[in-house]
């Protein structure tokens, strides 16, 4: 079209093109019709370019919002089924996780290569200002960026990971995954929104991939990273210090001992308070905190020993902590509901538990969800200790209910699975329908089988 006619020539002729470009309405008509796995937004910019030397520009933009309105319409969605998810997984071989801060900056990022095992074989985290680690296969080099010092371990003796053997929690997720709700919204993205228990998250899967773009508030891509992501650089003014096997003995400085006296005395502290000596336990705690002060379940289980030995306020401070650091996770706000609680501020312990008690409920029917809880609860199961039955989960996890909400269903650890499921529908009716809770302390509690 001539550039230099008038507005309404350009129109008229405008107006012909849209009338005599029989195809692209044919286009149009099938896309609607057909269903794909690729985002639609990216199949109407895909419909548009082939078209484009035909239309005008205004005619592209009145089509494209009358394609995106049929297209979003719920009816025409595609049914998602968790086993998609599981397939889509099959193909991925990097992680990319993002977290950010409530401004918006990012707080935490991490780069995974999967192995064909399943299993993690590379790994790069950064937490800003200060943390940095990179395994590149053999070695884990620690960087202490205010330190200008490079710590080398061998990847068998120091490893970082953000799970273990994703094989298990995908099939966690096929067994026990819930879809919450289909074609919603994740920002701009059409997604479905899925309950993971053994991630303690809920998760939104991407309606076109369908795998996942956000766990619990982190948020996930699949791309290919730089090549230099998982390369072990040293900077020149770095002082490097090779813990590994065969290198030459170092002296180490002083913070460097005092960051492995600190993860010595991490695991005295989980012992001592698994045998209920809260005070020793504390003490520990605190100097690991000092040392360490992003060890979030050091500050989790100080907020216990806090909160065992009445000192509610600081449990309070502890729990928070956690939350700052990791966002809301259901058994630290549990802990930090009876903290608030016992000290009298009603509202915000009711606030703590509202995002505790979906996972407490679900947890009576797929005891996968209580397993952060009971982490939280046994500090020794971090070194191996002896995991709990799914009677011992539930058991405990009435017992929670119990305390934090005042109400009492007759569940019996030894009774028969219909009898047990009169208790357990009370509990969810409740969960449902009234939602009143009264913290009792004091509750009577079950006997753990």
């Amino acid at each position: 079209m001539d550039t230099q006619k008038p507005i309404e020539e350009k129109l008229k002729e405008l107006g012909q093109a849209i009338d005599s470009d029989e195809s692209f309405v044919k286009d149009v008509v099938n896309h609607i019709q057909t269903k794909s796995t690729a985002r639609p937004k990216y199949k109407i910019r895909r419909m548009i370019m082939i078209h484009f030397t035909k239309l005008a520009a205004a005619a592209v933009i009145i089509i494209a919002a009358l394609i995106s309105l049929t297209i979003f319409d719920g009816s025409l969605q595609e049914a998602y089924a968790i086993e998609q998810t599981i397939e889509a997984f099959k193909n991925v071989r990097f992680l990319h996780l993002t977290s950010f801060d409530e401004d918006g900056a990012v707080d935490d990022e991490r780069w995974i290569e999967i192995g064909a095992h399943g299993r993690q074989v590379r790994y790069r985290q950064q937490t800003p200002p200060n943390f940095l680690v990179i395994e590149d296969g053999t070695t884990t080099a620690v960087y202490y960026k205010d330190k200008k010092t490079i710590v080398l371990y061998s990847n068998k003796d120091k490893q970082y990971q953000w799970i273990g053997d994703l094989g298990e929690f995908l099939e966690n997720l096929r067994q026990e995954g819930q879809i919450i709700e289909e074609n919603t919204d994740y920002y701009s993205l059409k997604a479905h929104k899925v309950l993971w228990p053994m991630m303690n998250a809920e998760c939104y899967i991407d309606a076109g991939t369908k795998l996942p773009i956000s766990i619990g508030g982190t948020e996930l891509s699949y791309e290919q990273p730089p090549e230099e992501i998982f390369e072990i650089v040293t900077p020149q003014d770095y002082v490097v210090i090779d813990k590994r096997l065969g290198a030459a003995a170092v002296d180490e400085p002083e913070w460097l001992l005092e960051e492995k006296n600190a993860d010595v005395l991490f695991r005295q502290a989980r012992y001592s308070l698994a045998a209920g000596d809260y005070e020793q336990a504390a003490e520990l705690f605190e100097y690991v905190v000092e040392i360490q002060p992003r060890r979030n379940w050091a500050w989790f289980w100080l907020g216990d020993c806090y909160y065992e030995l009445e000192r509610y306020d600081l449990a309070i401070q502890s729990y928070s902590k956690v939350i700052e650091m990791m966002g809301v996770v259901p058994y630290c706000c549990y802990g930090r509901s009876l903290a608030y609680a016992q000290q009298g501020e009603v509202k915000m312990a009711a606030k703590d538990l509202a995002e505790a008690l979906p996972w407490m409920i679900q947890a009576l029917r797929e005891p996968t969800a209580a397993a952060m809880f009971e982490y939280a609860d046994d500090p020794t199961l971090r070194d191996g200790g002896k995991r709990p039955t799914e009677k011992q989960i539930i058991v405990r996890m009435i017992n929670r209910l119990r305390i934090a909400t005042g109400q009492n269903f007759n569940y019996v650890p030894d009774a028969g699975v219909e009898e047990n499921e009169q208790a357990v529908s009370s509990w969810e009716n409740w969960f449902e329908n009234s939602g009143q809770i009264q913290f009792s302390p004091e509750a009577e509690l079950l006997p753990t089988p």
